[in-house]
């Protein structure tokens, strides 16, 4: 039997944000009173519903977290959150995330091909994170509000999310989805997830002004804060020169380009894998050119590792990208 196969949103922070963000929630969860053991939420929600209430976000607001299993996945979804702000938005504070970041939050983990179920518990999840939220530290414009417009945002993307079981990550013809993008911007952010195993948010923000003299392409702040260092081939750094802004810059909406592969993968008759499919590939592929030239497979799954920005090998065993032999350096560093 298939196994539904995520490739899990496991976010590092250094032990300061990390006690940080934890003290936080804590302290947001005391300070909300959102906990009251053996709380009738029927109760609450007659009288909500005898309010006027009828949204199921307004509804639930009304209601406390009841059990202590309640509470533990409450806090779990809590952490799992921040630490996608913390780590990946820039965030030094709970009162610093934004609307926006809870769209795409959702939307990371559905092209991460979380299940439907779960993507919908997170979306429920952080209906009263915002309510928590706004009673530890109150927003100009409730969080009830503008999250819960944040989360209607994502919505037809997380409608999306496969509720069966997949076998597999990697696509069958991914060169074929690269010359099926739409415009050559795009074709070049596929090319970078393809031949260079680059994450989503890093191949759709690429600063040509970053590539020096041996076409070595830096990219800042990629996922935990590290910085990448790609060896790009002379006509790939004139390409990305050629198709840069004004600014020097390609970036992309990120559901810009999820569309254009997704779109690229019904014309080439292929299977929806998300963009990390791509990154599959790109591993499986390096993986196979690192021991057929004589590396064991522990030294290929480290060196591949590195490759893609894991701190740890079994990360890459878990989640698989695709690779033509490029070197990609990366340096830990603290926001």
């Amino acid at each position: 039997m298939s196994k539904h196969t995520e490739d899990r949103l496991d976010i590092e922070l250094s032990n300061r944000k990390e006690d940080k963000l934890d003290m936080q929630i804590q302290h947001a969860i005391e300070r909300s009173a959102v906990f009251e053991p053996g709380f009738n939420r029927f109760e609450a929600k007659q009288n909500a519903y005898a309010q006027g209430l009828t949204g199921s976000h307004e509804v639930n607001a009304q209601c406390k977290i009841a059990s202590y299993a309640s509470l533990e996945k409450f806090e779990s979804q809590m952490h799992v959150f921040g630490r996608y702000c913390f780590g990946v938005e820039g965030c030094r504070d709970l009162n610093q995330i934004k609307p926006d970041m809870v769209t795409n939050f959702l939307t990371e983990l559905c092209d991460r091909n979380y299940a439907l179920n779960t993507v919908q518990s997170y979306a429920s999840g952080l209906e009263r994170v915002a309510a928590v939220l706004d009673a530890y530290c109150p927003a100009a414009q409730p969080r009830t509000e503008t999250w819960h417009a944040a989360i209607d945002a994502a919505r037809p993307i997380i409608a999306t999310c496969d509720a069966k079981d997949q076998t597999g990550r990697a696509y069958a013809d991914p060169q074929a989805l690269v010359a099926a993008m739409p415009s050559e911007r795009l074709e070049i952010a596929a090319s970078m997830q393809l031949d260079h195993g680059l994450r989503l948010g890093d191949a759709t923000k690429i600063n040509a002004n970053n590539i020096d003299e041996n076409n070595v392409l830096r990219v800042d702040n990629s996922k935990n804060g590290q910085t990448l260092y790609i060896q790009l081939s002379p006509q790939e750094a004139e390409r990305i020169k050629a198709c840069a802004d004004d600014n020097g810059k390609i970036v992309i909406p990120q559901a810009e380009y999820r569309s254009a592969l997704r779109s690229a993968c019904e014309s080439t008759g292929q299977e929806w894998q998300g963009t990390h499919g791509l990154r599959y590939n790109f591993a499986q592929d390096r993986m196979a050119e690192l021991t057929g030239s004589g590396l064991s497979y522990e030294k290929a799954l480290h060196k591949v590792s590195e490759e893609m920005g894991h701190h740890r090998p079994e990360i890459t065993v878990s989640v698989p990208l695709r690779g033509c032999g490029f070197k990609i350096f990366s340096t830990a560093t603290e926001r």
